[in-house]
């Protein structure tokens, strides 16, 4: 699937902007909880900075910039044209196979917090799960086998078609008693 190698950039592109645009109306006025306050603003910056952790501002400060003036086309766009070849390389793919297997991930599971002060090896880690989010198909990921050296898990995943998620739980329940 020749459009794969460029699957994580983009989905960096769009996912902080949908993100964004969805997130945008937890504000504490329409949705969300709401914190005390004295006047507008102050709603805002504080049931803001309550209720998303670190991660989620950061998605979000990075969606809104995405699709602000000038990089909205410069970006975001072009990101959603090579989504769409994502999108077909899978379904080119699709009328030869029933299910693509692949790795969840490009190195066995790290120690819990290991990575968490370091977002781009953490976003690195989602290279090979993100292309199902992208084309829109069903994934799923299940444990494969443990690093002897680190006893760590690696991932198995597995992709189909649109509305084949059978197919996964089929082969996924096969797997899991052989």
């Amino acid at each position: 699937m020749p459009h794969t190698p460029y699957a994580l950039a983009v989905y960096y592109l769009i996912m902080p902007a949908e993100a964004s645009t969805n997130l945008a109306r937890y504000d504490g006025v329409g949705y969300g909880a709401r914190a005390a306050h004295r006047d507008l603003a102050e709603l805002y910056t504080a049931t803001r900075g309550r209720d998303f952790g670190e991660e989620v501002k950061r998605r979000i400060v990075l969606g809104t910039f995405m699709l602000s003036h000038g990089y909205y086309d410069a970006y975001y766009v072009k990101a959603q044209n090579v989504r769409a070849l994502i999108r077909q390389d899978f379904f080119d793919a699709f009328r030869e196979v029933d299910v693509i297997i692949m790795p969840t991930a490009p190195t066995p599971a790290f120690q819990f917090g290991e990575k968490t002060n370091n977002p781009l090896a953490m976003y690195l880690s989602d290279m090979y799960t993100v292309t199902a989010n992208l084309a829109g198909i069903p994934a799923i990921s299940l444990p494969f086998k443990y690093n002897a050296h680190d006893n760590l898990p690696r991932g198995l995943q597995m992709m189909a078609r649109p509305f084949h998620e059978d197919d996964l739980f089929v082969l996924s329940d096969f797997y899991d008693n052989h």
